[in-house]
């Protein structure tokens, strides 16, 4: 059997699709056991408490890039174990404040409303987590970490 062009480009391809799967296999073989549920303790010392924003005085965000949480009534309605309130529109948190946390399993979604951060099941809409970053939660988790 003589090799001719076609036989070398053909046997080329096939690696490179070949290669191609293997690559594709590796990526979405990725491992998700180790990943949160639920709020941590680093996600509560994550946001900056009192500090200057370009609106004035902010109670707590992110202050390297300018993100202040401002409290909102809605918070209240919100429960913890319950199926997040139908005529609330759950947006995803500021996508630099969600890199500031510990990544969470994918089937949650992180919500803020206000100074509230919600971790929701992303099919059942339940809540799973809430984690309150307010001023005054952030004083009593400053108080318990330092006595």
């Amino acid at each position: 059997m003589k090799l001719n062009i076609d036989h070398v480009l053909m046997g080329i391809a096939v690696a490179l699709i070949g290669g191609g799967f293997l690559a594709l296999s590796a990526h979405s073989s990725t491992q998700d056991e180790g990943l949160a549920s639920n709020f941590t303790s680093s996600d509560k010392v994550t946001f900056d408490t009192n500090f200057k924003a370009a609106n004035g005085q902010c109670d707590v965000g992110l202050a390297k890039h300018g993100i202040c949480f401002e409290p909102s009534p809605l918070e209240q309605r919100i429960e913890l174990g319950e199926p997040f309130p139908e005529n609330m529109f759950p947006l995803a948190i500021e996508w630099r404040a969600g890199l500031a946390l510990d990544q969470k399993a994918p089937d949650l979604k992180t919500v803020r409303v206000g100074q509230t951060l919600i971790l929701m099941d992303r099919e059942t809409r339940t809540v799973i987590d809430m984690l309150d970053v307010g001023p005054q939660q952030n004083a009593e988790t400053e108080a318990v970490t330092a006595g």
